[in-house]
């Protein structure tokens, strides 16, 4: 090694060591004064606040001076007034000659003995008031109706169970006969089936209800002893009478009733007139898709400006006066598929027309990228798009 770094390194070390021992760098410490503290407590301090704080004093208003009242004159003295006359007592009324003793006074009544008025029990309480009548009107339970196999305007109690079921009620023939040679023939009882005005399910018939006895049988027979009449006069028909419509209430055990089998041209028939039916209706047509909530503006200038960003435009050129309108169709992740149309184009030459199509083309493959950023939700409203490239303003269906 040379003496310059012999040097250099002993220079160094010198430094340092100085540097790090400090001498020559002692300052002499600043003066400062002392000032000396006494620490007084809260009640100390209040005690000294209220000797040197002056006492608030609150002024008075004088009290108002009273006129002096001038010395009114006396009143003047009445005159004195003589005494009056004393006026003379009256006479004592005399007593009546045949004066009435009064009654005796009412022995007092012996007191019971000690036992015996342990005995005396007190007097039973009077009875207590009977309450007030209600003033609601007693109101009667609604009678369930009894379930009948028919629904009829009327209701009908059930027929005896010899009787037969028609429409009018028609009572049994008794057995005397107007003559003895002539004897009525024999008529059954009849009676209407039994009706109710309304439907009764399960649910509303009535727990137990009283099996109604059936009605005692009417002897209809004739006398024994009649001969038989030869032949029975005819009857004239009754005017036919319009059925009431009746609606049966079929139970839910009844089975039921199968209907009659058609013939066979009738099921030629209707088979034949459903399959014209059939072929004349139209097939109904798929229901579309749900296209979901419509683009907003802001979504759709989104759409514009990122595609009128790679859209080119040669102001001088016959092509910057031409307004083209473009179709094309984007897939779920917005990028474009098949090619760009031409949807029209106006304002210029056919080849004017040609360049705003290929400038308008070029934009809108250029600026996809990894495709449109459109809401996926709204696809149905945007996979087919509509545009329209106008130098003065550009707008979007």
């Amino acid at each position: 090694m040379s003496a310059g770094g012999y040097i250099s390194g002993i220079g160094h070390t010198g430094l340092l060591i100085w540097l790090v021992m400090g001498w020559g760098f002692d300052s002499e410490p600043l003066e400062f004064d002392v000032a000396p503290v006494s620490v007084v407590s809260g009640e100390e301090y209040a005690a000294l606040v209220a000797a040197t704080s002056p006492q608030p004093q609150t002024e008075q208003p004088p009290a108002p001076e009273s006129p002096a009242v001038e010395d009114t004159p006396p009143a003047p003295e009445a005159p004195e007034t003589p005494p009056a006359e004393a006026a003379p007592p009256p006479p004592p009324p005399e007593a009546p000659a045949d004066e009435t003793p009064p009654p005796p006074a009412p022995e007092p009544l012996p007191e019971p003995p000690a036992e015996a008025a342990e005995d005396i029990a007190p007097p039973p309480p009077p009875p207590a008031a009977a309450p007030p009548p209600s003033p609601l009107p007693d109101v009667a339970e609604r009678p369930v109706p009894r379930p009948a196999p028919r629904v009829a305007p009327t209701p009908a109690a059930p027929p005896p169970p010899d009787a037969q079921v028609a429409d009018t009620v028609r009572e049994a023939a008794t057995p005397e006969a107007e003559s003895p040679e002539v004897a009525e023939v024999e008529e059954q009882a009849t009676a209407p089936e039994e009706a109710t005005t309304e439907i009764v399910t399960e649910a509303e018939e009535p727990a137990a209800a009283p099996e109604t006895p059936p009605a005692p049988q009417v002897a209809a027979l004739a006398p024994p002893s009649a001969p038989r009449p030869p032949s029975r006069p005819a009857r004239p028909e009754p005017a036919p009478e319009t059925e009431p419509r009746t609606e049966t209430a079929v139970s839910q055990n009844a089975e039921p009733e199968p209907d009659p089998a058609p013939s066979s041209d009738t099921s030629d028939a209707v088979a034949d007139a459903l399959a014209a039916a059939l072929a004349s209706t139209p097939t109904p047509a798929a229901p579309a898709a749900n296209p979901g909530p419509p683009m907003t503006g802001a979504e759709q200038s989104a759409f514009r400006v990122a595609v009128q960003q790679c859209w080119n435009v040669d102001v001088g050129s016959e092509a910057a006066r031409v307004t083209l309108t473009v179709a094309f169709d984007l897939d779920p992740q917005g990028r474009v598929q098949g090619d760009v149309r031409r949807v029209a184009g106006q304002g210029g030459s056919d080849m004017a027309v040609e360049a705003a199509f290929q400038s308008a083309r070029r934009a809108i493959l250029r600026c996809q990228g990894d495709g449109y950023v459109l809401p996926a939700d709204k696809y149905e409203q945007w996979k087919e798009v509509e545009m329209t490239f106008d130098p003065s303003g550009m707008r979007m269906r």
